[in-house]
Protein backbone atom coordinates (compact mmCIF):
# COMPACT_ATOMS: atom_id res chain seq x y z
CA UNK A 1 0.00 0.00 0.00
CA UNK A 2 1.88 3.34 -1.24
CA UNK A 3 -0.71 5.69 -0.78
CA UNK A 4 0.88 8.70 0.91
CA UNK A 5 0.96 9.21 4.22
CA UNK A 6 -2.12 10.57 5.49
CA UNK A 7 -2.17 14.03 7.65
CA UNK A 8 -4.27 12.14 10.22
CA UNK A 9 -6.09 8.81 11.85
CA UNK A 10 -3.93 6.11 13.59
CA UNK A 11 0.08 5.86 12.96
CA UNK A 12 1.72 2.98 14.44
CA UNK A 13 5.10 3.50 16.50
CA UNK A 14 7.93 0.87 16.39
CA UNK A 15 11.08 1.10 18.01
CA UNK A 16 13.94 -1.44 16.14
CA UNK A 17 15.53 -1.95 19.41
CA UNK A 18 15.04 -1.96 23.36
CA UNK A 19 17.23 0.70 23.56
CA UNK A 20 14.98 2.81 21.62
CA UNK A 21 12.58 4.36 23.50
CA UNK A 22 9.76 4.81 21.23
CA UNK A 23 7.51 6.68 23.69
CA UNK A 24 9.97 10.19 23.31
CA UNK A 25 9.09 9.89 19.59
CA UNK A 26 5.64 9.37 20.82
CA UNK A 27 6.06 12.61 22.94
CA UNK A 28 7.03 14.85 19.83
CA UNK A 29 4.74 13.51 17.61
CA UNK A 30 2.13 14.55 19.92
CA UNK A 31 3.61 18.23 21.38
CA UNK A 32 3.65 19.12 17.54
CA UNK A 33 0.62 17.93 16.73
CA UNK A 34 -2.40 19.92 15.94
CA UNK A 35 -5.15 17.81 16.48
CA UNK A 36 -6.62 16.04 19.59
CA UNK A 37 -3.94 13.13 20.20
CA UNK A 38 -4.69 9.80 21.69
CA UNK A 39 -1.95 7.09 22.82
CA UNK A 40 -3.00 3.30 22.79
CA UNK A 41 -0.22 1.30 23.85
CA UNK A 42 0.03 -2.64 23.60
CA UNK A 43 1.18 -4.68 26.14
CA UNK A 44 1.57 -2.36 28.47
CA UNK A 45 1.43 1.63 29.59
CA UNK A 46 2.52 5.00 30.55
CA UNK A 47 4.09 6.28 33.70
CA UNK A 48 2.06 8.66 35.62
CA UNK A 49 4.69 11.00 35.68
CA UNK A 50 5.90 10.82 31.70
CA UNK A 51 6.31 13.89 30.20
CA UNK A 52 4.17 12.59 27.06
CA UNK A 53 0.96 12.96 29.39
CA UNK A 54 1.02 16.53 29.12
CA UNK A 55 0.29 16.27 25.52
CA UNK A 56 -2.70 13.83 25.01
CA UNK A 57 -6.09 13.84 25.87
CA UNK A 58 -6.64 10.25 25.64
CA UNK A 59 -4.77 7.38 27.14
CA UNK A 60 -5.83 3.61 26.31
CA UNK A 61 -3.42 0.84 27.79
CA UNK A 62 -4.12 -2.60 26.29
CA UNK A 63 -2.22 -3.79 29.25
CA UNK A 64 -3.47 -7.76 28.45
CA UNK A 65 -3.03 -7.36 24.74
CA UNK A 66 -1.94 -11.15 24.87
CA UNK A 67 -5.71 -12.24 25.76
CA UNK A 68 -6.86 -9.52 22.65
CA UNK A 69 -7.97 -11.18 18.81
CA UNK A 70 -6.63 -8.64 16.45
CA UNK A 71 -10.17 -7.74 15.34
CA UNK A 72 -10.71 -6.53 18.95
CA UNK A 73 -7.79 -4.34 19.15
CA UNK A 74 -8.24 -3.20 15.83
CA UNK A 75 -11.79 -1.85 16.94
CA UNK A 76 -10.48 -0.03 19.71
CA UNK A 77 -8.05 1.77 18.00
CA UNK A 78 -10.71 2.81 15.37
CA UNK A 79 -12.71 3.76 18.39
CA UNK A 80 -10.28 5.52 19.57
CA UNK A 81 -9.69 7.48 16.23
CA UNK A 82 -13.12 8.69 15.63
CA UNK A 83 -12.60 11.52 19.01
CA UNK A 84 -9.20 12.25 17.98
CA UNK A 85 -7.01 13.38 15.00
CA UNK A 86 -4.10 11.43 15.34
CA UNK A 87 -3.92 7.89 17.26
CA UNK A 88 -0.72 6.87 18.05
CA UNK A 89 -0.12 3.16 18.03
CA UNK A 90 2.82 1.44 20.82
CA UNK A 91 4.54 -1.00 22.25
CA UNK A 92 7.56 -2.13 23.89
CA UNK A 93 8.07 -4.97 21.27
CA UNK A 94 9.64 -5.47 18.14
CA UNK A 95 7.21 -5.14 14.85
CA UNK A 96 7.17 -9.09 14.45
CA UNK A 97 6.88 -10.23 17.98
CA UNK A 98 3.66 -11.53 18.56
CA UNK A 99 1.68 -9.81 21.02
CA UNK A 100 -1.81 -10.74 20.81
CA UNK A 101 -3.86 -13.57 20.68
CA UNK A 102 -2.87 -16.14 18.08
CA UNK A 103 0.37 -14.31 17.14
CA UNK A 104 -0.74 -11.26 15.89
CA UNK A 105 1.78 -8.55 16.24
CA UNK A 106 2.54 -5.04 15.41
CA UNK A 107 2.49 -5.02 11.63
CA UNK A 108 -0.81 -7.09 11.79
CA UNK A 109 -2.54 -4.59 13.66
CA UNK A 110 -0.74 -1.43 11.62
CA UNK A 111 -1.99 -3.65 8.53
CA UNK A 112 -5.56 -3.93 10.08
CA UNK A 113 -6.26 -0.77 10.97
CA UNK A 114 -4.89 1.09 7.71
CA UNK A 115 -1.99 2.95 9.88
CA UNK A 116 1.34 3.98 8.51
CA UNK A 117 4.35 3.26 10.73
CA UNK A 118 6.81 5.83 11.54
CA UNK A 119 10.09 3.56 12.44
CA UNK A 120 12.20 4.62 15.49
CA UNK A 121 15.86 4.12 15.26
CA UNK A 122 19.14 5.61 17.40
CA UNK A 123 22.64 5.34 17.86
CA UNK A 124 24.07 1.69 17.73
CA UNK A 125 26.42 -0.68 15.62
CA UNK A 126 23.34 -2.37 14.51
CA UNK A 127 20.71 0.41 13.85
CA UNK A 128 21.34 0.49 10.19
CA UNK A 129 20.20 -3.22 9.94
CA UNK A 130 17.17 -3.44 12.30
CA UNK A 131 16.32 -0.16 10.55
CA UNK A 132 16.26 -2.02 7.24
CA UNK A 133 14.66 -5.22 8.70
CA UNK A 134 12.02 -2.95 9.95
CA UNK A 135 11.42 -1.18 6.53
CA UNK A 136 11.50 -4.32 4.74
CA UNK A 137 8.80 -6.26 7.37
CA UNK A 138 6.92 -3.50 6.45
CA UNK A 139 6.82 -3.28 2.88
CA UNK A 140 5.95 -6.89 2.45
CA UNK A 141 3.01 -6.16 4.83
CA UNK A 142 2.33 -3.13 1.88
CA UNK A 143 2.93 -0.69 5.08
CA UNK A 144 3.78 3.11 4.19
CA UNK A 145 6.78 4.26 6.57
CA UNK A 146 9.03 6.71 7.65
CA UNK A 147 12.57 6.61 9.71
CA UNK A 148 12.48 8.90 12.88
CA UNK A 149 15.77 8.85 14.23
CA UNK A 150 17.07 9.48 18.18
CA UNK A 151 20.46 10.74 19.01
CA UNK A 152 23.53 10.35 16.87
CA UNK A 153 22.22 8.13 14.21
CA UNK A 154 25.17 7.53 10.87
CA UNK A 155 22.11 9.03 8.18
CA UNK A 156 24.63 8.40 5.13
CA UNK A 157 24.28 4.70 5.84
CA UNK A 158 20.46 4.63 6.65
CA UNK A 159 18.12 2.88 3.39
CA UNK A 160 15.95 5.83 3.60
CA UNK A 161 16.66 9.65 4.13
CA UNK A 162 15.42 9.87 7.84
CA UNK A 163 12.01 12.32 7.89
CA UNK A 164 12.64 13.08 11.91
CA UNK A 165 15.92 13.81 14.09
CA UNK A 166 14.96 13.83 17.79
CA UNK A 167 17.96 14.83 20.35
CA UNK A 168 18.85 12.08 22.90
CA UNK A 169 17.84 14.04 25.65
CA UNK A 170 14.41 16.11 25.07
CA UNK A 171 14.29 19.51 26.70
CA UNK A 172 11.27 20.40 29.05
CA UNK A 173 10.42 22.96 26.32
CA UNK A 174 8.81 21.26 22.98
CA UNK A 175 8.29 24.74 21.28
CA UNK A 176 10.83 24.12 18.81
CA UNK A 177 10.12 20.63 18.29
CA UNK A 178 8.34 20.51 14.71
CA UNK A 179 11.38 22.15 13.12
CA UNK A 180 12.85 18.40 14.11
CA UNK A 181 10.29 16.91 12.22
CA UNK A 182 9.60 16.43 8.04
CA UNK A 183 5.99 18.58 7.43
CA UNK A 184 4.10 15.40 6.91
CA UNK A 185 4.65 13.89 10.86
CA UNK A 186 3.12 17.12 12.01
CA UNK A 187 -0.72 16.04 12.75
CA UNK A 188 -2.86 18.88 10.88
CA UNK A 189 -6.72 19.10 11.22
CA UNK A 190 -8.58 18.79 7.97
CA UNK A 191 -9.56 21.91 5.77
CA UNK A 192 -12.16 24.16 6.51
CA UNK A 193 -13.46 26.48 9.37
CA UNK A 194 -11.91 26.16 12.86
CA UNK A 195 -12.92 27.56 16.06
CA UNK A 196 -10.99 31.07 16.85
CA UNK A 197 -8.76 30.39 20.56
CA UNK A 198 -10.50 31.99 23.70
CA UNK A 199 -8.01 34.99 22.99
CA UNK A 200 -8.21 35.49 19.52
CA UNK A 201 -11.47 37.87 18.11
CA UNK A 202 -13.21 35.98 15.36
CA UNK A 203 -12.73 36.99 11.86
CA UNK A 204 -14.83 40.19 10.94
CA UNK A 205 -15.68 38.93 7.46
CA UNK A 206 -13.94 37.76 4.36
CA UNK A 207 -9.94 38.72 4.53
CA UNK A 208 -9.60 40.06 7.56
CA UNK A 209 -7.19 37.21 8.36
CA UNK A 210 -9.46 36.25 11.24
CA UNK A 211 -10.73 32.34 11.24
CA UNK A 212 -14.37 31.63 11.09
CA UNK A 213 -15.98 30.41 13.73
CA UNK A 214 -17.44 26.77 14.24
CA UNK A 215 -21.34 26.69 14.21
CA UNK A 216 -22.81 25.49 17.80
CA UNK A 217 -23.96 21.78 16.37
CA UNK A 218 -20.40 21.00 15.15
CA UNK A 219 -19.12 21.82 18.25
CA UNK A 220 -21.76 19.38 20.14
CA UNK A 221 -20.91 17.10 17.82
CA UNK A 222 -17.27 17.08 18.61
CA UNK A 223 -17.16 17.07 22.56
CA UNK A 224 -20.34 14.56 21.92
CA UNK A 225 -17.69 12.12 20.00
CA UNK A 226 -14.88 12.51 22.42
CA UNK A 227 -17.34 11.60 25.30
CA UNK A 228 -18.81 8.33 23.57
CA UNK A 229 -15.85 7.10 22.03
CA UNK A 230 -14.36 6.75 25.46
CA UNK A 231 -17.68 5.00 26.63
CA UNK A 232 -17.07 3.09 23.35
CA UNK A 233 -13.47 1.95 24.50
CA UNK A 234 -14.38 1.08 28.16
CA UNK A 235 -17.12 -1.52 26.74
CA UNK A 236 -15.17 -2.32 23.84
CA UNK A 237 -14.55 -5.79 25.42
CA UNK A 238 -18.25 -6.56 25.89
CA UNK A 239 -19.82 -4.81 22.60
CA UNK A 240 -17.11 -6.02 19.70
CA UNK A 241 -16.82 -9.62 20.98
CA UNK A 242 -17.44 -12.30 23.19
CA UNK A 243 -15.99 -14.03 26.16
CA UNK A 244 -12.41 -12.60 27.64
CA UNK A 245 -14.17 -10.58 30.33
CA UNK A 246 -11.31 -10.81 32.04
CA UNK A 247 -9.14 -8.46 29.93
CA UNK A 248 -7.40 -5.93 31.54
CA UNK A 249 -7.11 -2.21 30.27
CA UNK A 250 -7.84 1.36 30.96
CA UNK A 251 -8.45 4.27 29.44
CA UNK A 252 -8.20 7.76 30.78
CA UNK A 253 -8.68 10.87 29.31
CA UNK A 254 -5.61 13.20 30.45
CA UNK A 255 -6.56 16.66 32.21
CA UNK A 256 -5.55 18.75 29.33
CA UNK A 257 -6.89 22.47 27.87
CA UNK A 258 -8.71 20.24 25.71
CA UNK A 259 -11.19 18.75 28.23
CA UNK A 260 -11.02 17.36 31.73
CA UNK A 261 -12.51 13.61 32.31
CA UNK A 262 -10.59 10.68 33.64
CA UNK A 263 -12.58 7.04 33.14
CA UNK A 264 -10.79 4.21 34.60
CA UNK A 265 -13.02 1.03 34.13
CA UNK A 266 -13.46 -1.54 36.62
CA UNK A 267 -14.02 -5.40 34.48
CA UNK A 268 -16.42 -7.23 36.59
CA UNK A 269 -16.45 -10.96 34.82
CA UNK A 270 -19.87 -11.44 36.16
CA UNK A 271 -21.46 -8.53 34.06
CA UNK A 272 -23.17 -9.51 31.07
CA UNK A 273 -22.14 -7.88 27.93
CA UNK A 274 -23.99 -5.24 26.91
CA UNK A 275 -25.63 -6.25 23.28
CA UNK A 276 -24.75 -3.53 20.97
CA UNK A 277 -28.36 -3.45 19.53
CA UNK A 278 -29.22 -0.71 22.37
CA UNK A 279 -27.51 2.41 20.12
CA UNK A 280 -30.54 3.26 19.69
CA UNK A 281 -29.53 5.95 16.49
CA UNK A 282 -29.15 3.20 14.41
CA UNK A 283 -31.35 0.13 15.69
CA UNK A 284 -30.58 -3.68 14.65
CA UNK A 285 -33.07 -5.91 13.52
CA UNK A 286 -35.38 -3.61 13.63
CA UNK A 287 -37.45 -5.79 11.18
CA UNK A 288 -39.69 -4.61 8.05
CA UNK A 289 -36.38 -3.93 6.08
CA UNK A 290 -37.32 -5.30 2.20
CA UNK A 291 -33.89 -6.44 1.46
CA UNK A 292 -32.78 -5.88 -1.68
CA UNK A 293 -31.97 -7.68 -4.90
CA UNK A 294 -30.56 -6.50 -7.75
CA UNK A 295 -32.65 -7.11 -11.16
CA UNK A 296 -30.97 -8.80 -14.22
CA UNK A 297 -30.25 -5.22 -16.02
CA UNK A 298 -28.53 -4.39 -12.73
CA UNK A 299 -26.81 -7.31 -12.23
CA UNK A 300 -25.68 -7.38 -15.92
CA UNK A 301 -24.46 -3.48 -15.70
CA UNK A 302 -22.40 -4.33 -12.27
CA UNK A 303 -20.92 -7.54 -14.09
CA UNK A 304 -19.89 -5.54 -17.60
CA UNK A 305 -18.17 -2.71 -15.14
CA UNK A 306 -15.71 -5.43 -12.94
CA UNK A 307 -14.95 -7.28 -16.12
CA UNK A 308 -13.38 -4.05 -17.43
CA UNK A 309 -11.74 -3.85 -13.70
CA UNK A 310 -10.55 -6.98 -13.96
CA UNK A 311 -9.32 -7.14 -17.76
CA UNK A 312 -7.33 -4.11 -16.91
CA UNK A 313 -5.84 -5.06 -13.21
CA UNK A 314 -4.71 -8.72 -14.03
CA UNK A 315 -2.74 -7.12 -17.53
CA UNK A 316 -1.46 -3.76 -15.57
CA UNK A 317 -1.45 -4.35 -12.12
CA UNK A 318 -1.27 -8.16 -11.38
CA UNK A 319 -0.61 -7.45 -7.10
CA UNK A 320 -3.57 -5.53 -6.79
CA UNK A 321 -6.09 -7.84 -9.51
CA UNK A 322 -5.22 -10.42 -6.58
CA UNK A 323 -6.70 -8.40 -3.59
CA UNK A 324 -10.22 -8.96 -5.30
CA UNK A 325 -12.05 -11.33 -2.80
CA UNK A 326 -14.47 -13.63 -4.02
CA UNK A 327 -18.69 -12.71 -3.90
CA UNK A 328 -20.44 -13.29 -0.65
CA UNK A 329 -23.30 -15.66 -0.51
CA UNK A 330 -26.25 -13.96 -1.30
CA UNK A 331 -28.10 -15.07 1.94
CA UNK A 332 -24.94 -13.64 3.92
CA UNK A 333 -26.05 -10.27 2.17
CA UNK A 334 -29.48 -10.28 2.92
CA UNK A 335 -28.65 -11.36 6.41
CA UNK A 336 -26.51 -8.03 6.72
CA UNK A 337 -29.13 -5.50 5.43
CA UNK A 338 -31.33 -7.07 7.97
CA UNK A 339 -28.83 -6.68 10.67
CA UNK A 340 -28.78 -2.67 10.15
CA UNK A 341 -32.18 -2.63 9.37
CA UNK A 342 -31.24 -0.91 6.00
CA UNK A 343 -31.87 -1.92 2.45
CA UNK A 344 -28.53 -1.96 0.63
CA UNK A 345 -28.76 -0.23 -2.82
CA UNK A 346 -29.16 -2.76 -5.47
CA UNK A 347 -25.93 -1.99 -7.31
CA UNK A 348 -23.55 -2.65 -4.46
CA UNK A 349 -25.55 -5.76 -3.64
CA UNK A 350 -25.07 -6.96 -7.55
CA UNK A 351 -20.88 -6.07 -6.56
CA UNK A 352 -21.08 -8.02 -3.89
CA UNK A 353 -22.12 -10.82 -4.86
CA UNK A 354 -19.29 -10.61 -7.64
CA UNK A 355 -16.52 -9.22 -5.21
CA UNK A 356 -17.13 -8.92 -1.36
CA UNK A 357 -14.41 -6.16 -0.96
CA UNK A 358 -10.96 -6.32 -1.44
CA UNK A 359 -8.12 -7.80 1.17
CA UNK A 360 -6.24 -4.49 2.95
CA UNK A 361 -2.54 -5.05 1.32
CA UNK A 362 -2.33 -3.84 -2.60
CA UNK A 363 -6.35 -3.30 -2.36
CA UNK A 364 -7.67 -2.48 -5.07
CA UNK A 365 -9.01 0.94 -4.24
CA UNK A 366 -11.46 3.58 -6.14
CA UNK A 367 -9.75 7.14 -6.52
CA UNK A 368 -8.07 8.16 -4.63
CA UNK A 369 -7.61 6.05 -1.77
CA UNK A 370 -10.49 3.98 -1.13
CA UNK A 371 -10.38 0.19 -0.64
CA UNK A 372 -13.43 -1.76 -0.77
CA UNK A 373 -14.95 -3.14 2.09
CA UNK A 374 -16.20 -6.40 2.90
CA UNK A 375 -19.38 -7.05 4.72
CA UNK A 376 -17.95 -7.56 7.64
CA UNK A 377 -16.19 -4.29 7.85
CA UNK A 378 -19.30 -2.44 6.38
CA UNK A 379 -21.10 -3.63 9.23
CA UNK A 380 -18.36 -2.79 11.72
CA UNK A 381 -17.76 0.81 10.47
CA UNK A 382 -22.02 1.34 10.76
CA UNK A 383 -22.07 0.34 14.06
CA UNK A 384 -19.13 2.08 15.18
CA UNK A 385 -20.14 5.41 13.22
CA UNK A 386 -23.45 4.73 14.58
CA UNK A 387 -22.48 4.65 18.36
CA UNK A 388 -21.27 8.41 18.28
CA UNK A 389 -24.69 9.87 17.08
CA UNK A 390 -26.74 7.74 20.00
CA UNK A 391 -28.72 8.48 22.65
CA UNK A 392 -30.65 11.87 22.22
CA UNK A 393 -28.42 13.05 19.68
CA UNK A 394 -31.00 11.76 17.12
CA UNK A 395 -30.12 11.49 13.20
CA UNK A 396 -29.02 15.68 12.73
CA UNK A 397 -31.40 15.47 9.82
CA UNK A 398 -30.80 17.80 6.85
CA UNK A 399 -29.07 17.90 3.64
CA UNK A 400 -25.70 16.74 4.83
CA UNK A 401 -26.11 15.43 8.38
CA UNK A 402 -23.43 14.31 9.83
CA UNK A 403 -24.47 10.73 9.97
CA UNK A 404 -27.51 8.43 9.33
CA UNK A 405 -28.36 5.56 10.30
CA UNK A 406 -29.66 4.95 6.25
CA UNK A 407 -25.80 5.44 5.37
CA UNK A 408 -24.01 2.04 3.91
CA UNK A 409 -20.66 2.83 4.08
CA UNK A 410 -18.70 0.18 1.25
CA UNK A 411 -14.76 2.14 1.29
CA UNK A 412 -12.67 3.18 3.69
CA UNK A 413 -9.51 5.08 3.79
CA UNK A 414 -7.40 3.75 6.90
CA UNK A 415 -7.99 7.01 8.19
CA UNK A 416 -11.45 7.25 9.70
CA UNK A 417 -12.74 8.33 6.41
CA UNK A 418 -15.13 6.09 3.94
CA UNK A 419 -17.40 6.23 1.05
CA UNK A 420 -21.36 5.46 1.42
CA UNK A 421 -24.05 4.72 -0.44
CA UNK A 422 -27.33 7.20 0.72
CA UNK A 423 -30.66 5.07 1.37
CA UNK A 424 -32.28 7.59 2.89
CA UNK A 425 -36.20 8.66 1.49
CA UNK A 426 -34.99 10.14 -1.99
CA UNK A 427 -31.41 9.55 -1.44
CA UNK A 428 -31.60 6.51 -4.54
CA UNK A 429 -28.17 4.72 -3.29
CA UNK A 430 -25.76 8.42 -4.35
CA UNK A 431 -22.75 7.94 -3.28
CA UNK A 432 -21.23 10.38 -0.20
CA UNK A 433 -17.64 10.92 1.27
CA UNK A 434 -17.48 10.72 5.41
CA UNK A 435 -15.01 12.17 7.85
CA UNK A 436 -15.49 12.09 11.34
CA UNK A 437 -13.85 15.63 11.30
CA UNK A 438 -15.95 17.11 8.58
CA UNK A 439 -19.23 14.94 8.15
CA UNK A 440 -20.37 14.15 4.95
CA UNK A 441 -20.65 15.80 1.33
CA UNK A 442 -21.93 14.51 -1.73
CA UNK A 443 -20.38 17.51 -3.87
CA UNK A 444 -17.62 15.69 -6.35
CA UNK A 445 -18.93 11.87 -6.13
CA UNK A 446 -21.35 9.64 -8.73
CA UNK A 447 -25.12 8.69 -7.94
CA UNK A 448 -24.34 5.33 -7.75
CA UNK A 449 -22.09 2.65 -6.99
CA UNK A 450 -21.63 1.60 -10.68
CA UNK A 451 -21.31 5.05 -11.88
CA UNK A 452 -18.16 5.27 -9.63
CA UNK A 453 -17.19 1.73 -10.87
CA UNK A 454 -17.74 2.28 -14.67
CA UNK A 455 -16.18 5.64 -14.31
CA UNK A 456 -12.87 3.99 -12.86
CA UNK A 457 -12.52 1.86 -15.45
CA UNK A 458 -13.09 4.12 -18.01
CA UNK A 459 -10.09 6.09 -16.41
CA UNK A 460 -8.06 3.05 -16.33
CA UNK A 461 -8.64 1.71 -19.59
CA UNK A 462 -8.06 5.47 -21.55
CA UNK A 463 -5.09 7.29 -19.30
CA UNK A 464 -8.06 9.95 -18.85
CA UNK A 465 -7.73 11.09 -15.26
CA UNK A 466 -10.62 10.26 -12.87
CA UNK A 467 -12.84 13.18 -11.76
CA UNK A 468 -9.77 15.02 -13.79
CA UNK A 469 -8.15 14.78 -10.43
CA UNK A 470 -6.87 11.45 -10.28
CA UNK A 471 -4.48 9.66 -12.79
CA UNK A 472 -3.72 5.97 -12.00
CA UNK A 473 -0.46 4.79 -11.74
CA UNK A 474 1.50 0.98 -11.56
CA UNK A 475 3.94 0.25 -8.70
CA UNK A 476 6.82 -1.77 -9.37
CA UNK A 477 5.47 -4.33 -7.18
CA UNK A 478 2.29 -4.30 -9.51
CA UNK A 479 0.25 -1.97 -7.16
CA UNK A 480 -2.27 0.13 -8.97
CA UNK A 481 -2.38 3.75 -7.16
CA UNK A 482 -3.74 7.17 -7.63
CA UNK A 483 -1.90 10.74 -7.88
CA UNK A 484 -3.60 13.37 -7.35
CA UNK A 485 -2.92 15.91 -10.17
Amino acid sequence: MKRGWPGRGPWMIAATSTGVDWRAAATVLAAVAEVPVAVVVVGGGIAAGDPIRGHLATVLELTAAGELSLERARDMVVTVNWAHGLVLVGSDAGLLVPVGRDGWTLADLADAVGAPAVVVTGPGPDAVNHTTLALGALAGHGIVAAVVTIGEVDEESLPVAAAGRIPAELPDDLSQAAEWLDPALRATPPPGPVTPAPDTPAAAGPGTGGRAPVSGKRLVLALLAVFVAMVLVVCGVAWFGRGSADVKYSAGQVPATRYSAYVAPAPNPATPARPRTAVNACPQNAGGVRVARPDKATTARVDAAWRRLEKWLAKHAPATARSLRPGAPAARIDAIQRQMSVAFPPDLVASLRRHDGVTWTAGFAVPPFYVLEPLDEILGDWKVTCGVVSGEVGDWAGENPWWHKAFVPFARDGGGGCLFADQRPGGHGRVGEFYPDDGTDFSRWPASFVEMLEGTATSLETGHPYGGRYRARVDADGTLDWDII
